[in-house]
């Protein structure tokens, strides 16, 4: 199988961008398009984890695709300068009358079944996920129902397979971009990767 290095992976992303003239948001919609149809596998009702960048945004566009029966928790307002694709998913959806709950300290439990979403961190995490984050995952983690990861179970190293720190997503499934992170496959990676499914990105292929 076919595997990328986060390096490798940024690096498609920009080259998409730059010599293909993909806007990013477009890469952005057709991730979130493959999560949401990802999500509809494992259940009806779904609970969405988004952090600030852009993970979180392929979180929000997902739950846009997934309709009033996804609920939408977020840890951090994206910043327009650093993440713009992500705060135009979150002005999207709050445009639509879509219910965002900010700042949390605490995730309300789901009904069991629900399908719990982790788009809180994506492979530019860089240190150990502490605090409020933290909370979030034990919770999602705890909870009764399946439970998919955004690209890279937030925690896990996407190159070494090990999670970072104390807390990690262990999820039943990974939907992951184009191609598996190196990481995911690492036998270090299992419990926490679940099954992976890998979403495209709609790039065209090489001549």
């Amino acid at each position: 199988m076919r595997s990328l290095t986060v390096a490798e992976a940024r690096a498609l992303d920009v080259d998409a961008v730059e010599r293909l003239g993909m806007p990013s948001a477009l890469l952005m919609e057709n991730a979130a398009a493959g999560v949401a149809r990802a999500a509809r596998a494992l259940g009806d009702s779904f609970v969405v984890l988004c952090g600030g960048g852009n993970n979180g945004g392929d979180g929000l566009a997902a739950a846009r695709h997934l309709g009033r029966r996804c609920r939408v928790f977020l840890l951090a307002e994206p910043d327009p300068e650093r993440s713009p694709d992500a705060a135009l998913q979150l002005r999207i959806l709050r445009n639509a009358g879509h219910t965002v709950v900010a700042d949390p300290d605490r995730v309300p439990a789901a009904a069991p079944g629900t399908v719990w979403i982790d788009a809180l961190f994506g492979t530019g995490l860089g240190r150990p996920i502490e605090g409020r984050a933290a909370t979030w995952i034990a919770a999602m983690n705890d909870a009764t129902g399946p439970k998919l990861a955004v690209d890279v179970p937030s925690g896990l190293d996407g190159d070494r397979g090990v999670p970072r720190g104390a807390s990690c997503v262990r999820a039943d499934v990974t939907a992951t971009f184009e191609a598996p992170k190196v990481g995911l496959l690492a036998p270090s990676a299992a419990p926490f990767v679940g099954r992976i499914e890998v979403v495209p990105l709609g790039l065209p292929e090489a001549p």
